[in-house]
């Protein structure tokens, strides 16, 4: 395991200007957002990423060109030292109306062997946007946006050196987050960051498909020049860390609208699930707020006291778990022990699957869609067609660890660490 400092690009640290030309990750954007970033401002990093919409498969040279000339420009700068970036986040979350803060920082991550499990990832890939990214890359040479990795440091080592690098500055996100930034290129610092980091393995928050594109970047740089010594800049790739332990950390739940789903569906459904769960008449109507408040009491609940809220046109109905082991005998034998316990692994294999008879290919949306807001699951039931909808809790942080130390993946959308790691904060190009 090796991280390391590197020359950092950027946009120079006017908080006026960082306001205007950052954007969320590529997979995080609609085609709405696309226009609006870039009528934003001309140098919204949003165009070195991807197309002018999410049907341009072409943009790839053009990303690359604009990033490349920015940089030769001075619309970026490069760093003349090698330097880490601090980064800290300030936020409300929106499960809870509590602010919080989150501290982490931008390293260098060499990439490991195919044979090596030094970072480990909880969620599957899907081969098109590995190929999408793999034409960045090559087009780029080098990797626009991080990936998001989660180490552990309960002593608190980390935090303590980036606690002490000032702020240098501070800018609002599309989003009204409240960012920090500051270089730090303290030796002594470097090397607690590198004590801690490099002695244990890490854990993919975001960027599943960005860490294997990678790999692949580098295997054909070492295919392309085999007599070059190692290690190259492919070997590399520009990672954000943060502590799992970080109380800045949240992960969001994502909720599940169901379409194809009779009145007698939902009554056979409500008689059936009475056998695992007590069902509670949650007060008020089917509304954005009430909704809002259902998965907060989800949130809230108290730990082994497991729920999941089913919600029709007209109600919402917490279910709250009776019967554990009642429920798990329902399970597959396939699924892995690590994932009999999550509430997501329940939904998809038990409530989906046998007791509304819905069985669906990961990926193929035809009746089920995600979702995370509360206006979300009330437009899709007001709306968008769909009959019904399942809320969540979100997925603990030491549940993502022990499916992932395991060596299994969860099923689709069962996390969203909260909030995204913007891109255009910082960027490594190869020379």
């Amino acid at each position: 395991m090796e991280i390391r400092p590197f020359q950092v690009i950027h946009y120079p640290f006017e908080s006026a200007l960082l306001s205007q030309v950052v954007c969320p990750p590529y997979d995080k954007v609609t085609d709405e957002l696309i226009a609006e970033l870039r009528a934003r401002h001309p140098q919204n990093f949003v165009r070195a990423v991807i197309g002018t919409s999410l049907a341009d498969h072409k943009y790839h040279d053009k990303a690359a060109s604009t990033l490349r000339g920015w940089l030769a420009e001075g619309v970026l700068k490069e760093e003349e030292r090698e330097k880490v970036l601090v980064y800290r986040q300030r936020y409300t979350c929106p499960l809870t109306g509590q602010n919080r803060r989150r501290s982490g920082f931008f390293a260098l991550l060499r990439l490991p062997e195919r044979d090596e499990e030094e970072v480990l990832p909880h969620e599957r890939t899907f081969s098109e946007h590995k190929a999408d990214r793999l034409l960045l890359y090559r087009a780029v040479r080098g990797t626009p946006e991080p990936i998001f990795v989660l180490y552990s440091d309960p002593s608190g080592k980390v935090l303590q050196e980036l606690e002490q690098t000032p702020t240098q500055v501070e800018f609002t996100d599309l989003h009204e987050h409240r960012n920090e930034l500051a270089l730090l290129d303290s030796p002594e610092a470097v090397r607690v960051l590198k004590e801690v980091v490099e002695s244990q393995k890490l854990l993919i928050a975001d960027g599943h498909h960005r860490f294997e594109t990678g790999q692949n970047y580098r295997d054909e740089c070492r295919a392309a020049n085999p007599g070059d010594p190692t290690p190259q800049a492919s070997d590399y790739i520009l990672v954000y860390f943060t502590a799992i332990e970080d109380p800045g950390l949240v992960i969001l739940p994502t909720h599940r609208l169901v379409k194809g789903v009779t009145q007698s569906d939902i009554e056979s459904f409500l008689s059936r699930a009475k056998d695992f769960f007590e069902v509670e008449e949650f007060p008020g109507m089917v509304t954005p707020d009430t909704l809002t408040e259902g998965a907060m009491a989800l949130a809230g609940a108290k730990e082994g006291r497991e729920a999941l809220a089913f919600v029709t046109r007209h109600s919402i109905r917490l279910l709250h778990l009776r019967d554990r082991e009642k429920l798990k005998s329902l399970l597959p034998p396939e699924v892995a022990e690590p994932l009999r316990d999550l509430p997501v692994v329940w939904l998809h294999q038990v409530l989906l699957g046998k007791l509304l008879g819905i069985r669906q290919e990961e990926g193929a949306p035809d009746r089920i869609a995600y979702v995370r807001t509360g206006e979300e699951v009330a437009g899709g039931l007001s709306e968008g067609g769909y009959d019904v909808a399942f809320l969540l809790r979100g997925t603990l942080p030491e549940e993502v660890k022990r499916v992932a130390e395991s060596g299994h993946r969860m099923p689709q959308k069962s996390t969203d660490f909260f909030p995204k790691v913007l891109s255009g904060v910082a960027a490594y190009l190869h020379p």
